[in-house]
């Protein structure tokens, strides 16, 4: 099997970039749940409430807050329409998340995949921490807490997996 390129701006589609005005992880979860509802990857209100369950399942295994000021959710659900979708949220204020480290997060990186597309869900997972990294996001969080900022950089296209 060869390796192929994931294209973050594939899946970071218009309107998946946005301010997070909560305060709370699960009021956050909830919020990205019916994002997905309103920008017309889930089709109702019973989609909307199995992906934040299947959310809120994932951060009982553990917080997805894993990086200074960063957190990944991510769940499998064939409750979207396509095979994979990104949202990225900020919060100039910061969200309780429950993070290993104790701070508050201020930049999400949410992935959604099919259940049978674990490739690209490890890919995308894996291309998002490639991002962090390159560009030193959580020592400069303060750089990064802009719609545009967030933007051009899902727009990158260079992580194999």
């Amino acid at each position: 099997m060869g390796k192929s390129k994931i294209c973050l701006r594939d899946y970071v589609k218009d309107g998946c970039v946005f301010e997070l005005t909560e305060k709370e992880k699960n009021e956050v979860l909830k919020t990205l749940a019916l994002k997905l509802k309103e920008l017309g990857y889930v089709e109702d209100d019973k989609s909307v409430d199995s992906v934040y369950n299947k959310l809120t399942e994932r951060e009982k295994l553990g917080s997805t807050g894993i990086i200074k000021h960063i957190a990944i959710p991510h769940c499998k659900t064939d409750e979207i329409n396509t095979d994979m979708v990104i949202l990225v949220g900020y919060s100039k204020t910061g969200i309780d998340f429950e993070s290993h480290d104790g701070k508050p997060v201020h930049i999400i990186f949410a992935v959604f995949t099919k259940k049978n597309k674990v490739t690209l869900h490890l890919g995308a997972l894996a291309a998002i921490s490639r991002l962090i990294s390159k560009h030193s996001i959580s020592s400069k969080i303060e750089d990064f807490l802009s719609k545009e900022k967030l933007k051009e950089i899902t727009e990158e296209c260079e992580y194999e997996i």
